[in-house]
């Protein structure tokens, strides 16, 4: 394992979680309209968890005697819930692949390649989550795989 490279990408890492807490932050103040009640408390969940995932990498930086970045990463701004959620994924993405980065520099190091594993499949997840909120993710049901009951109306 090459420490310096792990720290890098601990590193690159803990500035897409500095963005993604800003950018998620930034959205929940800026949504508007119908949906802002749900979309507001969504992007306020995914600044909390980026918030929370930015504190763990600083720490892990630090344990392996490295020191926290406190240099940014590009944050974009909306006023447009599409637009905002298209900003999101692509930021998710490139979480994921400096999480998968992380993989490959950890080695064997398992304890660390477990980390970085953890955090692929958990921006893995935020990535499938906001590409169904977009609808870039298609069900593929013939005609008679759903069956619905009809409502009765009164």
């Amino acid at each position: 394992m090459d420490m310096k490279q792990v720290l890098q990408v601990l590193n690159q890492a803990l500035q897409i979680e500095y963005a993604s807490t800003i950018q998620y932050l930034q959205h929940s103040f800026l949504v508007q309209g119908i949906d802002r009640k749900m979309y507001a408390d969504f992007f306020r969940d995914r600044s909390r968890n980026a918030f929370n995932q930015a504190r763990e990498i600083g720490e892990h930086i630090v344990t392996l005697g490295g020191v926290p970045s406190v240099e940014g990463y590009p944050i974009k701004q909306s006023a447009e819930l599409k637009e905002m959620l298209q900003f999101d994924l692509e930021l998710e993405r490139s979480g994921l692949q400096i999480y998968q980065e992380g993989v490959e520099a950890a080695g064997n190091h398992s304890p660390l390649k477990f980390f970085f594993e953890t955090q692929a499949y958990q921006t893995y997840q935020d990535i499938g989550e906001i590409e169904k909120l977009l609808e870039r993710k298609r069900l593929f049901l013939s005609e008679g795989e759903v069956q619905l009951k009809k409502a009765r109306i009164a």
